[in-house]
């Protein structure tokens, strides 16, 4: 049997490596448009801030398993079904040639969006933050100019500008909505985060679009709303796209979300081809809806799924709750499942509470508060969702919450779950149990009316 896996991000590694593992009769070979196999992009801007020292400690090269061949520089571009062949051609060479296969893999992840409201007039100066060598042209700008305005308040575009302002940096965030993380955070979260980004020094224009984006490097235009912000580089964290270029010209199904549709083995519309990671289409396990989860850490689950199938194994991939996290070091926070608008736009009777809470006794130094918001169904009390804020803890508490909605349990079941303690570390009574007792007095108090 012979795998041929497009892409070698964390779904193209993770499902060549589990297929080798799976099948140890089957060749595998893996191709990669980029000049270097593996590397860390959640760490990007890390190099920035200067917390990873070099770019080449985000790159590593691919494991070493029998039967394994990753090809670098190299791009897939088409797909031979009925042949069952797809052509690659090597990008420094030019030479191109037809490479069978038994099953093939598409991992071609995801690329940066720019709207096209967004009207670019000079590009100098103007990057994306995707690959290691749009990190390295971000940091080579930092280190020469002062002044950077980072387009777009969700993750990427949070941790860029930490990431510049921790160098020293003039730091300028422009959000089209009126919050940082929207649709992702509640409206109160959301200002906590403001707030720790303000006290850094960033400069927070929310609520405002970008319509055009002029001048030279060192000398930037950027039309907001009706105002003109000035600065010497632009950061585009405006979101990401499925790559599904190579399958739709393959005539594979693309399901409602724009990824490639597949089902619980990851196997597409051709049963000789499966798909993983930014480019599939999922199940939310929260709504059953189908769903893009753009996640370095679920990248991985599709991947290990589609290589031990591919391979001739047998898994099956029960969805995602897309648990996420972010890190500004003063302050940590992150989310599972659905928000309560989404929630409500989804026809849900929902109910939602906030609690802030002491994370652990204030009889040490470094206890801190920390605000916990689930959100349930009214009528089962099952969790929906929901999000963390605080400066310890919160990524064990995200997976705990995390374990909760992919289980389907409810806020009884949540406040009956044990939780280790120990009181240097945490409460006796857990943020989440706090949170979950009050869930459930809500509950009850509208059962009752």
């Amino acid at each position: 049997m012979k795998i041929v896996v497009v892409g070698y991000g964390a779904a193209g590694m993770t499902a060549a490596s589990y297929a080798a593992l799976t099948n140890r009769k089957a060749e595998i070979v893996a191709f990669e448009k980029r000049s270097y196999a593996v590397y860390h992009p959640c760490s990007l801007p890390d190099l920035i801030s200067g917390i990873v020292k070099s770019p080449e400690h985000l790159k590593e090269p691919p494991p070493r398993l029998p039967r394994l061949k990753v090809y670098t520089s190299t791009v897939v571009k088409e797909i031979k079904r009925g042949e069952k062949k797809v052509v690659v051609q090597d990008l420094k060479s030019g030479k191109e040639w037809e490479e069978d296969y038994d099953r093939l893999i598409l991992a071609t992840g995801s690329f940066p969006y720019v709207p096209r409201v967004i009207k670019i007039l000079n590009s100098d100066g103007v990057h994306v933050l995707k690959k290691v060598e749009d990190a390295e042209a971000i940091l080579e700008l930092a280190n020469k100019y002062r002044r950077a305005v980072v387009v777009g308040g969700s993750f990427i575009g949070i941790e860029t500008a930490h990431a510049l302002r921790k160098k020293g940096l003039e730091v300028t965030l422009i959000e089209y909505f009126p919050q940082v993380m929207p649709g992702k955070l509640y409206e109160q979260l959301a200002r906590v985060v403001e707030k720790a980004l303000e006290e850094e020094g960033i400069v927070l224009k929310l609520g405002v679009g970008v319509k055009e984006i002029s001048g030279e490097v060192g000398n930037k235009k950027i039309i907001a709303g009706d105002e003109e912000v000035s600065g010497d580089f632009v950061v585009m964290a405006t979101g990401t796209r499925p790559d599904v270029e190579l399958a739709k010209k393959a005539g594979l199904e693309i399901g409602e979300s724009g990824g490639i549709k597949v089902n619980v083995k990851m196997q597409t519309s051709d049963p000789s081809i499966y798909a993983a990671g930014d480019n599939a289409e999922v199940i939310n396990i929260v709504t059953g809806q189908p769903m893009l989860s753009l996640l370095g850490s679920t990248a991985v689950k599709m991947g290990r799924v589609a290589g031990i199938n591919a391979a001739g194994g047998e898994a099956k991939f029960r969805g995602v709750v897309n648990v996420w996290i972010v890190n500004i070091e003063s302050l940590r926070f992150g989310g599972a499942g659905i928000t309560f608008d989404q929630a409500k736009k989804l026809g849900l009777n929902a109910v939602a509470v906030t609690v802030q809470v002491p994370e652990k006794l204030e009889i040490y130094p470094d206890a801190h508060e920390m605000t916990v918001r689930l959100i349930a169904d009214k009528d089962s009390g099952r969790i929906l969702g929901g999000q963390i804020l605080g400066k310890e803890g919160v990524l064990c508490r995200l997976d705990v919450l995390a374990t909760v909605l992919s289980r389907g349990m409810t806020a009884e079941e949540l406040a009956e779950l044990e939780l280790a303690y120990t009181p240097s570390v945490c409460e006796i009574i857990d943020p989440l149990h706090v949170a979950a007792d009050a869930l459930l007095k809500r509950l009850r108090r509208y059962k009752t009316i």
